[in-house]
């Protein structure tokens, strides 16, 4: 593995007594170390060259990204350092001990670069890999992808995280209260392509972007709590970065087919599309085996900056059997496999009790459909789950999570409205009890959605109203003679409900 000057000086032993002047180059390229052999020969880009002070040549001249080892002082080295970097080792120093201990270094460094190589070969494990590096970075790492799922920590990390069910091996997400504060970082940053310093989850850190094919795919971060920022980290983090990204692709090869095609033609059926060849075949072997529940959840006006692959990957943290996938930019749909939930009380209590903290904290709402026996009709329960979102909304807003079940007449009526204004579905008697209404203390309106309530019965309606029996009587033969319909029809009734329950909806929203 080519180094650069800088991790070379940093890993001098502390007896070496070493300085360290001149221009240097950050990128990795410089060679295992060479011994000068004399005769005014140059100093060549990429060489580490080790040599005494009295045989440094008088006309020898030395290039850019040359870097001068040596041992001793000599105004002679002060002139190489205007065009190369030079680390001078003070005092009487074993030449061979010297040579020895910077090819250990090289020794391992070559170690690590192998060890991250043979890893991404083996099984890719982002985890592994960032515990492989604390021995070289001697710091805690932590690697997230583009939707802020923590996709590995080194072993001895003490970044606040709590594991995931789901996804790529050894994924993790961010604890709530840690991901407000990552992101709110985050957010002015996520455009830097060089490492760069920032104070995140209560240290300072070192931080480098990934990106994969022009696109941000996550960032890579290194935290400092009992050392300062060096020199050689950053090189260091880029080119852990590399193999990190490398390790990425091998995973997204690795990934599970069958749970990436299923969640596609689920994707597609809930948008319309048809299933081609591949979906139908995934959905006879698996589908008619599962029971689902469809869930829309939706992310509120001040999480618009929110990636929407975080709450997804939170989702499949809870249940790790689900499909779930973005959608409308806004929210993430889930169809949560019903075998991993509590079955000792209704699903949606069950779901409730998983997310409710999750969802409350982010402001987000979510509708529930009613279990789905069939996936190839998942369009359908979608368009339950979110029809229970919206009405829930509107008419249940402190509560984030919304069963259809809980607001299936709303929607009936809603929808039988149509885009005709209430007014025009009324009969011309019924407007007469609405503006009777606005100007008397006494509601002909509250008075006959009461007796309706009722089925008719004058004795409860009576109690309810508490109004004597015979004042009742008295207001509903007013009532029938203004409305100019028969009470007693079935069908007419029913209008009036329907009416009555649709003037209770607008004024509720």
């Amino acid at each position: 593995m080519k180094l650069n000057a800088d991790i070379v000086f940093d890993n001098l032993p502390p007896q070496f007594d070493a300085h360290m002047e001149g221009p240097k180059e950050e990128q990795l390229l410089l060679g295992r170390p060479q011994l000068y052999e004399g005769l005014e020969k140059p100093f060549k880009a990429g060489t580490l060259t080790i040599v005494r002070s009295e045989r440094l040549p008088q006309r020898a001249y030395a290039e850019k990204g040359a870097v001068i080892l040596c041992i001793g002082s000599s105004p002679r080295l002060k002139r190489f350092a205007s065009s190369c970097c030079t680390i001078q080792i003070d005092g009487s120093c074993d030449f061979y001990q010297l040579f020895n201990t910077v090819q250990g270094i090289f020794d391992a460094y070559d170690s690590w670069e192998h060890d991250l190589i043979s890893i991404i070969e083996e099984d890719a494990s982002i985890p592994r890999m960032l515990t492989a590096s604390e021995r070289i970075l001697d710091r805690d790492l932590l690697a997230i992808d583009r939707d802020f799922k923590v996709v590995g920590t080194s072993a001895h990390s003490s970044f606040s995280v709590s594991y995931a069910g789901s996804g790529m091996p050894g994924t993790q997400n961010l604890e709530i209260d840690s991901f407000d504060k990552y992101i709110g970082s985050r957010d002015l940053s996520m455009e830097q392509q060089e490492p760069f310093m920032i104070e995140l989850l209560g240290s300072s850190t070192l931080n480098y972007n990934l990106y994969l094919d022009g696109e941000y795919a996550g960032c890579l971060t290194l935290q400092y709590a009992t050392r300062a920022n060096r020199p050689s980290d950053a090189p260091l983090l880029k080119m852990l970065g590399t193999m990190i990204l490398r390790a990425m692709r091998r995973l997204a090869t690795l990934e599970a087919d069958d749970k990436g095609t299923m969640r596609r033609a689920v994707q597609d059926l809930v948008e319309g599309y048809p299933l081609d060849s591949v979906g139908r075949s995934l959905f006879e072997k698996a589908a008619s085996r599962r029971r689902f529940v469809c869930m829309r959840l939706k992310l509120s006006n001040r999480l618009a900056n929110l990636p929407i692959g975080y709450v997804r990957n939170m989702a499949e943290s809870a249940f790790p059997k689900s499909i779930a996938f973005e959608h409308h930019r806004n929210s993430v749909v889930v169809f949560i496999d019903l075998d991993e939930l509590d079955q000792s009380v209704p699903y949606p209590q069950a779901i409730r009790t998983a997310l409710e903290p999750f969802v409350r904290s982010m402001g987000m709402s979510a509708g529930l459909s009613d279990p789905v026996e069939n996936l190839v009709q998942a369009r359908l329960y979608y368009l339950e789950a979110n029809i229970a979102l919206e009405n829930g909304q509107l008419f249940a807003p402190d509560e984030p999570i919304h069963a259809f079940q809980d607001h299936i007449l709303e929607d009936m009526v809603v929808s039988s409205m149509g885009e005709l204004p209430l007014k025009m579905l009324c009969p011309s008697g019924f407007v007469s009890l609405i503006e009777h209404d606005a100007e008397s203390s006494t509601s002909y309106i509250e008075t006959l959605r009461c007796f309706l309530g009722n089925n008719m019965n004058v004795t409860k309606t009576a109690s309810d109203l508490y109004v004597h029996r015979s004042t009742l009587l008295e207001r509903l033969s007013r009532i029938r003679r203004e409305l100019g319909v028969d009470l007693d029809v079935p069908d007419v009734q029913l209008r009036l409900r329907i009416l009555l329950k649709a003037m209770e909806l607008r004024g509720q929203e």
